[in-house]
């Protein structure tokens, strides 16, 4: 018996307690305050965006200029090597001939 008292107890206490939260619980109405807030938020987002783009073009032009430089660089390569051969190559075309 002594039991099912303090369960009804408890019970009653939880009830109490969620009813009060609720009470205390108010919507805080949205003030003007609050939205020059949103509105000084809001253009301070629109700055950072355009940052960020400014950045990325950067960042798109890097990696284009990187690459040029970097298929330049193997095709010089490729065209020197080619025309180092090329009379190493006639040489022993001609020995192989002759």
């Amino acid at each position: 018996m002594i039991k099912y008292k303090k369960i009804i107890v408890f019970s009653l206490l939880c009830v109490c307690v969620f009813f009060l939260i609720d009470v205390y619980a108010k919507e805080v109405p949205f003030t003007l305050e609050d939205r020059d807030r949103l509105i000084r938020l809001e253009v301070k987002l629109e700055e950072i965006d355009k940052r960020f783009e400014q950045i990325m073009s950067f960042m798109w032009i890097l990696a284009v200029v990187f690459g040029g430089i970097t298929v330049s660089t193997i095709g010089f390569a490729i065209w020197d090597r080619r025309t180092m051969i090329r009379p190493f190559e006639t040489k022993v075309k001609g020995i192989e001939i002759g």
